[in-house]
């Protein structure tokens, strides 16, 4: 597993404006954990300078009724670093496969799919492309869920630490469901402050009625390698609120990462990249206990005939 890229510090300007949903990106990438149960290898080999093959295999989990997952596939990145492919074949039948073309020094097509030969519930496709300018960002997108989706985002720079921005999402069904964002994400000094309140239908009130949904995102990077964050989301007309609170600790060759809300909800994750893995997810309200080992073998680069 590779070493995780460093987010720059909080304050630091970028070059461009950030795409709509990378406003909290530091907020994910403290919170969000690759956790798992059971035993779980992982295997890469190179193929040539800009392939390399990959393999998963998951035993004694829970995220399969057989209780083993195995997927292998190849990805590929182009010299210069503009082309991205990745895909995925599983045995239980699912495939999957992401692109990732940088055109020129402003815009990105971004295309994935994936299918079941089995569920057809699990088949997505989407496409969509993005302008990143120096002030402002814009982006169209198209999908299908079982449906077409239609969306599309925009984002401005109005001071050098504030950025506002929006998303729009159009469901195409018999009757027609727009679902809408709008976001701010403030930066300064070693802090990063990020909300955003989503409107939607309610699709189990009996009456038609919008939910609306906030999310508030604070961060502070106390150093290179300490990161806290902390969740508050609130939800009308439900009422219904929730806090999470995480920490990320980065060392030379490994991460940790810890999640706890206030839904009794307790994980974490440690992931030394020179081979081994830990997670563990304890769900007080719901009594599931899952623990995981991760074990990665990188084969030594093959040598030179003599």
């Amino acid at each position: 597993m590779p070493p995780p890229e460093q987010a720059p510090l909080a304050g630091q300007v970028n070059d461009g404006a950030l795409q709509f949903e990378n406003f909290n990106k530091e907020w994910r990438q403290t919170s969000d954990q690759d956790n798992f149960d059971g035993f779980r290898m992982e295997m890469s080999s190179p193929v040539s300078k800009f392939m390399q093959t990959s393999h998963t295999l998951f035993l004694g989990t829970q995220m399969r009724e057989t209780g083993y997952i195995y997927q292998f596939g190849p990805s590929f990145q182009s010299e210069s670093g503009k082309t991205v492919l990745v895909a995925r074949v599983g045995l239980d039948g699912g495939v999957n496969g992401r692109w990732i073309q940088r055109l020129g020094n402003a815009f990105e097509l971004k295309a994935s799919s994936q299918s079941h030969l089995t569920d057809p519930n699990r088949n997505m496709h989407d496409a969509s492309l993005e302008y990143n300018g120096s002030s402002w960002t814009c982006g169209a997108k198209a999908a299908w869920q079982g449906a077409m989706l239609l969306g599309g985002s925009f984002t401005k720079r109005i001071m050098p630490s504030l950025q506002l921005g929006g998303d729009a999402t159009c469901v195409m069904v018999q009757q027609p469901m727009l679902i809408g964002t709008a976001g701010f994400r403030w930066a300064s000094g070693q802090n990063i402050l990020t909300g955003a309140v989503t409107r939607q239908p309610d699709m189990r009130s009996p009456v038609p009625r919008n939910n609306h949904e906030m999310r508030l995102q604070y961060t502070r990077r106390l150093s290179e390698r300490l990161c806290l964050g902390t969740e508050f989301k609130y939800s009308h007309p439900e009422k219904e609120s929730g806090l999470s609170m995480a920490y990320e600790y980065t060392f030379r060759t490994a991460r940790i990462q810890g999640l706890v809300d206030t839904a009794g909800r307790v994980s974490c994750s440690v992931f030394d990249h020179q081979g081994m893995g830990f997670s563990g997810v304890i769900d007080y309200m719901r009594s599931d206990y899952k623990f995981g080992v991760m074990m990665q073998i990188t084969p030594p680069e093959a040598q030179p005939p003599q």
